[in-house]
């Protein structure tokens, strides 16, 4: 009996090796599960959100440019955003649109004597519903969705 209780060496030395293999592991594996992890367990990555765009007072019946300031993430990345969306009001309801033409990305701009907007790259046209009248945009320049809370307009941004 004196023999099943004694430990050999060899038998020690594993002991201790297997030990400290599984702890060296745990501290490796422990914060890559983690990154691996963290965006699942963070939610949704553009999850859309209400963004204070102005009060109501400045919003006019013709576009106005305002420009929002928001903090998107993308996976790992933050990143500080400024965009430029164009709001009205027509028939008593805030309208708001993106300033992004929708052939390359350009920002277009609102020209009140022809009542159009004209982006300045390619020479897209686009009436006041965003709707293409000329040029090589495929589609209508996009609307936020828009609310009104205590005075103030808020878009829906992604």
């Amino acid at each position: 009996m004196a023999d099943a209780a004694t430990l050999s060496r060899r038998n020690f030395l594993n002991t201790v090796v297997g030990a400290l293999g599984a702890v060296i592991t745990g501290v490796i594996a422990v914060p890559v599960a983690g990154y691996f992890l963290d965006p699942a367990l963070r939610g949704k990555a553009g999850t859309a959100s209400w963004v204070k765009l102005t009060s109501m007072d400045q919003v006019a019946g013709s576009p106005t440019a305002f420009t929002i300031a928001a903090e998107k993430i993308n996976g790992f990345m933050k990143e500080n955003v400024q965009a430029t969306i164009f709001a009205w009001v027509e028939n008593g309801k805030p309208v708001a649109m993106t300033n992004v033409c929708t052939h390359l990305g350009c920002p277009v701009a609102w020209t009140p004597n022809d009542s159009e907007f004209h982006c300045p790259c390619h020479g897209s046209i686009f009436d006041k519903e965003g709707n293409v009248v000329h040029g090589p945009a495929p589609k209508s320049l996009p609307r936020f969705d828009t609310k009104v809370e205590n005075g103030d307009l808020y878009v829906m941004v992604v």
